[in-house]
């Protein structure tokens, strides 16, 4: 069952994400056709960092920026040490801004299902 008004939802994943054929062939297909039908949801964003940039604005390393139903902004890191949350407004704008620029350095959404399509066999 799926909600009448699903939440926003906005994903970017490195391009060795949909190139490694982890857990085997069968595994990697499912994979695949799973992110493309994500990509055809209402209220979801899915883009691809390509391998090929030599610069992108996550280079510090990944993170969430989560907002909450009554509109607080929070994000979440983490790295083989450890995670944080970050509420910290000023941090979290600084944040949110690394994903806006992301969201330019990254493949399109079209893009990005042609891709995935590419790498299924259905272009």
């Amino acid at each position: 069952m799926r909600r009448k008004l699903p939440p926003t939802t906005s994903f970017i994943i490195s391009e060795g994400v949909v190139l490694a054929p982890l857990g085997g062939a069968v595994v990697y297909e499912e994979t695949l056709r799973h992110l493309r039908a994500c990509a055809d949801l209402p209220g979801f964003t899915l883009q691809v960092m390509p391998l090929a940039r030599t610069n992108h604005a996550a280079l510090d390393g990944p993170f969430i920026l989560v907002e909450t139903p009554d509109y607080q902004r929070i994000a979440y890191t983490e790295t083989q040490r450890g995670s944080q949350l970050i509420s910290d407004p000023n941090e979290v704008s600084i944040l949110a801004q690394k994903y806006a620029m992301l969201r330019t350095q990254a493949l399109n959404t079209e893009d990005t299902k042609g891709l995935l399509n590419l790498l299924l066999g259905e272009q």
